[in-house]
């Protein structure tokens, strides 16, 4: 027999929790409720289908432990990691059907029963508001138009169609055999013959995968706040990074009391006078008490700052500020679109030891005179507390059209995907016409600050954050952008990523919310597992490269 066991949020019954698995009970099918209207002088009633709602399932597991008190200390670590707090629900893998997923919450944690002291025996319910199982998701190149193929599973999936044109495009759409469709965009007026126009053209895509259009930075004509700039940038295959010397980031020698790292910066081909720059980077936390930033600056014709970016992690905790700021701070104009370490989750500040040297003494052992290391233990607070965006990877727009300014932040998956229904967004009229300069370049800092780790004798080893930047974007804006226009205009250009997402009902551009050019009398198509679906495209295959991903399902 197999052994049973449950994968809950990524850890196992057994190698993690610790726990027995007695059974796990589910029912054939979801919640069944028949709805019937009654009319009067009729014998029997009126049956009108069946509504399916949740699923339940009810898994029996053993608590086992040395003793009563170890015992006590498992009900409180499973408390916590069971109790249910907000809306969400996490994955549920069961051994019978390793390849399949559930979501849901516990619902009944109920008092165990103890045949023996130290072992307690107790029945979890689980429940999902969508009954379905999910496997993996599935990939499917689209090399013909239309394309028909059998989805894997038995229920419904709800496809995500990604769309990367190899031209500009007016207009993108998906339609299945039973007529239902997704369209983004505006076609082209053949009375009026209108053109398409791009009054946002994308003028640098930089993947930041190679340094060679980058200048290092050592004397800069911008203000770098409280840094000192040393040490160097590398790139990978798809970020910047700061470079290692044995392994280990190199951010140059400690500097007490200022920020120190590598800056460099590259100038656009074109100044722009209203603008989009979009900049996609990541600042991971390792260490609670480390502190690390990274920063991209907005430059103008002379290098001069007219704005920044920021991921800042500038205290002993896991808590990360974000920022977008216009202006510039030191010369004491700006305006912060943005600044906020967001909602932050309080955890209880441990204390952490450190060793370090305390000068010598000179000591007789057997008539001989001998120099003796004297040591002392500092006591530094580490806080575990978290926001955020802690361990954010995601992107910070700023937006210039006029004298208005504008901030989108949106924290991405590891396929770049959203991760949050919705961006963060700020906006900001400049009244005074005080920002007013061009962006014509780009300059990217990232910094530690030395802490007590670092300046004792010998130094503690601990792992610095995490800080790269994946991706920057500027889109030149002219004649107030395409939306100020009537006529038909480019929703996306060569190299673009369209994805209509039938799961969460939303299409995104570059991984950005991109629904102002979604039809209004658009839905969603959706496929059935084991029954062949047929989908057609615009553009064609052969001006556009088609994906569809879906996640199978069984109920």
């Amino acid at each position: 027999m197999d052994e049973l066991w449950f994968n809950f949020c990524g850890l196992f019954s057994g190698d993690d929790l610790d726990l027995i698995v007695n059974d796990i009970r589910r029912p054939l099918g979801p919640t069944i409720s028949e709805n019937v209207q009654e009319i009067p002088g009729m014998i029997g009633n009126l049956f009108q289908g069946n509504s399916y709602s949740s699923k339940t399932i009810d898994v029996d597991i053993t608590i086992s432990a040395d003793s009563v008190q170890k015992l006590i200390q498992k009900y409180h670590d499973l408390a916590e990691l069971f109790m249910q707090i907000g809306d969400r629900e996490f994955p549920m893998v069961f051994y019978d059907e390793p390849d399949y997923t559930y979501y849901g919450h516990f619902t009944n944690l109920p008092m165990p029963t103890r045949p023996y002291s130290s072992l307690a025996q107790v029945t979890l319910t689980f429940v999902c508001s969508d009954p379905r199982a999910y496997g993996e998701q599935t990939a499917i190149n689209v090399d013909t138009n239309p394309k028909t193929f059998t989805p894997q599973g038995t229920g419904e999936a709800f496809p995500i169609f990604t769309c990367i044109p190899k031209k500009d495009v007016t207009k993108i759409a998906v339609t299945d055999q039973e007529g239902n469709y997704a369209y983004i965009g505006a076609d082209v007026d053949p009375d009026i013959g209108n053109s398409p126009i791009d009054n946002e053209p994308l003028i640098l895509h930089d993947d930041c995968n190679t340094l060679a259009p980058w200048t290092t930075v050592t004397n800069p004509t911008f203000n770098v706040e409280t840094g000192v700039i040393q040490s160097s940038f590398r790139s990978t295959t798809e970020s910047f990074k700061v470079a290692l010397t044995n392994g280990s980031a190199d951010f140059g020698a400690p500097v007490a009391g200022k920020w120190h790292g590598p800056c460099m910066q590259r100038m656009l081909t074109q100044s722009c006078n209203d603008y989009r720059i979009r900049v996609r980077f990541y600042n991971n936390q390792y260490y609670p008490r480390a502190e690390g930033k990274v920063e991209a600056y907005l430059l103008d014709a002379k290098g001069k700052r007219i704005g920044k970016v920021m991921l800042k992690d500038p205290g002993n905790s896991e808590e990360v500020i974000a920022q977008a700021q216009i202006g510039d701070y030191n010369a004491g104009a700006y305006h912060n679109l943005y600044q906020s370490s967001g909602s932050v989750y309080k955890k209880r500040p441990e204390t952490i030891k450190l060793k370090t040297k305390n000068g010598t003494k000179t000591v007789t052992v057997k008539g001989k005179k001998k120099t003796e290391q004297l040591w002392k233990t500092v006591n530094r607070t580490e806080d575990l507390s978290t926001g955020t965006f802690t361990d954010f990877y995601g992107y910070i727009e700023i937006q210039k059209i006029g004298n208005k300014f504008r901030c989108e932040i949106m924290k991405l998956d590891d396929k770049s995907n959203p991760s949050w229904p919705k961006p963060i967004v700020a906006t900001y009229t400049d009244t005074q016409n005080q920002f007013s300069a061009a962006l014509s370049g780009i300059a990217l800092y990232a910094a530690k600050w030395d802490i007590t780790e670092d300046t004792t004798d010998p130094p503690k080893h601990y792992t610095p954050n995490g800080l790269g930047i994946t991706d920057i974007r500027v889109n030149n804006i002219v004649n107030g952008g395409n939306g100020a226009q009537a006529a038909p205009t480019v929703i996306a250009r060569a190299g673009d990523e369209i994805k209509i997402n039938c799961e969460d009902g939303h299409v995104y551009k570059n991984t950005a919310l991109f629904m102002d050019r979604f039809y209004i009398g658009s839905n969603w198509p959706k496929m059935q597992g084991g029954v062949p679906n047929t989908y057609g495209f615009e553009p064609d295959v052969n001006d556009a490269d088609w994906y569809i991903d879906y996640r199978p399902s069984r109920m």
